[in-house]
């Protein structure tokens, strides 16, 4: 699902953290975290290619909320996995996120960022026209 993709996870609570880089580890990516806080959060950030993200929208110390513009800034696909609302800042923006309330099983929230993920490489690539009569290319 997640074949080499680099996704960070963001999550307080130490079991559904554990199960949900178990996961991402299972289907083949490759885990940054688990972050229990908005500073290990912005430590991961520093990391030279995250491919998505899988965040709890309230951490230890704070909402999620900086974390998520600064990767949705970037155009990585966030997912959000929480107990709450989601928070006033993300509610319509252009590149809203997905919100699993939870608890959601974290092969859900994997294949969601899966698809999330190829939509975003999608949208990057770049396709050839299709070769003219006669071109050699």
């Amino acid at each position: 699902m997640l074949p080499k993709s680099r996704v960070l996870i963001a999550e307080d609570e130490p079991l559904t953290a554990l199960d949900i880089a178990a996961t991402g580890r299972e289907t083949g990516g490759e885990v940054l975290g688990p972050a229990a806080s908005l500073s290990e959060a912005f430590e991961l950030l520093t990391e030279d290619r995250i491919d998505g993200a899988i965040l709890d929208c309230n951490l230890l110390d704070g909402e999620i909320t900086p974390v998520a513009e600064a990767l949705l800034d970037r155009d990585i696909p966030v997912v959000l996995h929480t107990g709450s609302e989601m928070p006033l800042k993300l509610r319509g923006h252009c590149k809203e996120p997905s919100l699993f309330r939870k608890p959601t099983d974290s092969f859900v929230l994997a294949r969601r960022l899966a698809q999330c993920i190829l939509e975003e490489q999608n949208r990057h690539c770049v396709t050839m026209p299709p070769p003219q009569v006669g071109d050699q290319r």
